[in-house]
């Protein structure tokens, strides 16, 4: 599991004063720093190879500004070409934000390329780890 820390900024809320709704994504997107990493060590977005297919959330309970939040985001299983990551969004010891990413791996021609090896053996046993 990749593990971020955010703090919620005043600009993140909105007239009602809780987290507006389009603020999650963008926290899903930085709690996956780490696993991007696992592609692009460097972290270099030059010929990017991941895509995103498909991209759900669910909003659980309300976060509010002031109190930091936790990004969790686990592998949750690992195709040929493709990842499924879930993720949530946990402030105060509770979850308020679900989500769930599928990315598709890509070539310099961005067609979909199977995930390499070495990469796939270090998500493959992170999978293991998360699922004891």
């Amino acid at each position: 599991m990749y593990t971020t820390i955010i703090a919620p900024r005043v600009s993140d809320t909105d007239a009602v004063g809780h987290i507006n709704n389009t603020v999650p994504p963008a926290w899903f997107e930085a709690g996956r720093a780490d696993l991007f990493a696992e592609f692009r060590p460097d972290r270099s977005l030059e010929n990017w190879p991941l895509i995103v297919k498909k991209y759900t959330i669910t909003f659980d309970h309300e976060t509010v500004y002031g109190r930091d939040v936790t990004v969790e985001c686990r592998v949750a299983s690992i195709g040929r070409t493709s990842l499924v990551l879930h993720e949530t969004i946990v402030q105060d010891g509770r979850v308020s934000v679900t989500g769930e990413v599928v990315y598709v791996h890509v070539g310099e021609d961005r067609r979909p390329t199977p995930i390499p090896a070495d990469i796939r053996e270090r998500l493959t046993s992170q999978l293991e780890e998360d699922h004891v």
